[in-house]
């Protein structure tokens, strides 16, 4: 038996479920002071039951509106972990803020956000 797509999602189910994405950022840790030469290592996890659809990182001033550096990553699992590191030497020395968001799916959303020093 054929159905047409509607019928299949006719119960929501593409819909937000309210089932955030867990998401952990591993590193850098909470007030953790980096030295701009050797980089920002960015270590995350998530796990979601829908799939992991999109994880964004954004890296501001502690009190900037304007991102210093911001990508995007659409692994498409159900289990993201996520390692690498990003050049941060042209930054000035001071407080800055990692925020990581993931949203699965059904997009559902999860935020966090990290305060760190670059020495």
């Amino acid at each position: 038996m054929l159905t047409a797509c509607e019928d299949l999602f006719e119960d929501g189910s593409m819909q937000p479920d309210g089932s955030k994405p867990s998401l952990t950022i591993n590193n850098p840790t909470n007030n953790q002071a980096v030295t701009a030469s050797q980089g920002l290592r960015l270590n995350v996890t998530v796990v979601d039951k829908d799939l992991v659809k999109d994880l964004t990182f954004t890296l501001k001033g502690a009190n900037a509106e304007t991102a210093l550096v911001k990508f995007k990553k659409s692994p498409e699992k159900n289990v993201v972990e996520f390692d690498t590191t990003i050049a941060i030497n042209g930054i000035s020395p001071g407080e800055y803020k990692l925020q990581v968001a993931a949203t699965d799916k059904r997009t559902n959303l999860e935020q966090q956000e990290i305060k760190f020093t670059i020495k």
